[in-house]
């Protein structure tokens, strides 16, 4: 599976496709990159918001940032269901969180929603970085999968998990 070398959206395209193609990868909510649902089912109940980034991404704290700095910036959980799980992908990897490890992030006191989601310089960006950080390497439910060694394996645990 050669995934390098393209534009983002038809990175997403792909991974609807080759992983997703029993599940409705179209709704559009916010400004979240890519979701995933029951096919006819209600668009405000997701199984999957995720972040995706052409080419490889070596620090994934990142677009799991700006992820929930998308979610939290738009209070999108106040108008869909949050989904059992959050994501990245890139041009090699799809990882999966469940959201209950970033629900306490969105009930931060003195903090502001309302900056860029992709500005890794403000004071936000950092501070959710280091606490995300820190909370994922002690999470017990991270998964991650290469597309060219786990492709098995993620299908198995998107059809155990969605």
């Amino acid at each position: 599976m050669g995934y390098t070398g393209i534009a983002e959206e038809e990175l997403k395209n792909l991974i609807a496709k080759d992983f997703f193609a029993a599940y409705d990868c179209t709704h559009i909510i916010g400004k979240i990159d890519f979701t995933v649902a029951l096919p006819k089912s209600d668009p405000l109940q997701s199984l999957l918001w995720a972040e995706a980034k052409r080419g490889t991404v070596t620090d994934i704290y990142k677009p799991l940032v700006q992820l929930v700095l998308t979610i939290g910036r738009a209070r999108t959980f106040d108008s869909y269901l949050p989904p059992p799980f959050l994501g990245v992908f890139d041009a090699e990897k799809i990882i999966f969180l469940p959201y209950k490890e970033i629900l306490p992030f969105f009930t931060l006191n003195d903090f502001n929603w309302n900056v860029a989601p992709s500005d890794a310089t403000t004071r936000e960006f950092e501070l959710l970085y280091e606490a995300i950080r820190t909370t994922l390497d002690k999470a017990v439910e991270l998964y991650l999968y290469r597309y060219d060694a786990h492709a098995e394996e993620l299908r198995a645990f998107i059809q155990q998990h969605f």
